[in-house]
């Protein structure tokens, strides 16, 4: 009997300019195909404040309260802390075992982008007893491309934000300083790593670099104005390395038709 494989949906940055709803394209793909669903935060343009309905609407969308679906926020996700908890019931940064992987969800917003103090504690134990043979982390902001001598200069062709000191930047931040000697632990220990972030679509849809250390670094986004937005699929089938590919969304959309959009909040 040949392993059955599991496939996962990451997708990110599918907000409108407005309150409206979503890139209308995520209202045709059908989620029950995939055994996960993976955002990558800038899900619609509203601050959620408690007068606004977008947040349930998201919710009917992608059912946060699933623990096969993790977000991690991005800087137009400015749900407070305890609202979010009560929408997905998990913190906004959260670790979740499934399928030999472990999916580790973090919040590059806090801290303009560094990892640190409860968050990096929280990060550091589940990366010393992971017992998975994947690992993969979530991260709106790119910020393994910040101060890389390859990736920094990279920046401002690939991410949404450029370099700066603000909430919406691509900020320096401590991930070659603490983060990234923790994977190479990881990576030794023979487990493979991989790092996505969200924060991508005005520029390109897609981003990937494997260092000379076999870590994975990917980026993907949507930009509702463009064509070919494309999302990332993983797959992983039982005692075999976690893949990816870049898919055109049109190639994922179901033959019927699309779910209304939100009205627009009040």
């Amino acid at each position: 009997m040949l392993d059955s494989s599991s496939s996962y949906i990451y997708l990110a940055h599918t907000r409108l300019d407005t309150n409206d709803g979503l890139y209308d394209k995520v209202y045709d793909i059908d989620f029950s195909n995939y055994d996960m669903t993976l955002l990558g935060g800038d899900l619609s343009m509203s601050s959620f404040s408690r007068k606004e309905v977008i947040l349930p609407h998201l919710d009917s969308i992608f059912n946060f309260k699933s623990p096969n679906t993790l977000w991690s926020v991005g800087n137009h996700d400015n749900v407070p802390n305890k609202r979010f908890y009560e929408t997905t019931l998990k913190n906004k940064y959260h670790a979740y075992q499934k399928d030999d992987v472990t999916f580790i969800t973090l919040n590059s917003q806090d801290s303009l982008s560094s990892i640190i103090g409860n968050q990096k504690t929280f990060l550091f134990s589940v990366l010393d007893t992971i017992q998975t043979t994947s690992v993969l982390l979530m991260t709106h902001k790119l910020i393994f491309m910040n101060d890389h001598p390859v990736l920094d200069e990279k920046i401002s062709t690939v991410c949404n934000a450029g370099k700066g000191n603000c909430f919406h930047c691509h900020n320096t931040n401590n991930f070659y300083q603490d983060i990234y000697p923790k994977l190479l632990e990881v990576k030794k220990r023979g487990i493979h790593v991989l790092w996505v972030g969200g924060d991508l679509g005005y520029k390109t849809s897609e981003f990937e670099y494997i260092d000379d250390q076999g870590i994975v670094f990917l980026g993907n986004g949507f930009w509702y104005k463009k064509e070919r937005n494309k999302v990332l699929l993983f797959s992983k089938t039982k005692d075999k390395t976690l893949t990816y590919t870049f898919v055109p969304v049109d190639t994922l959309l179901q033959d019927q038709t699309k779910a209304l959009k939100i009205a627009p909040s009040k």
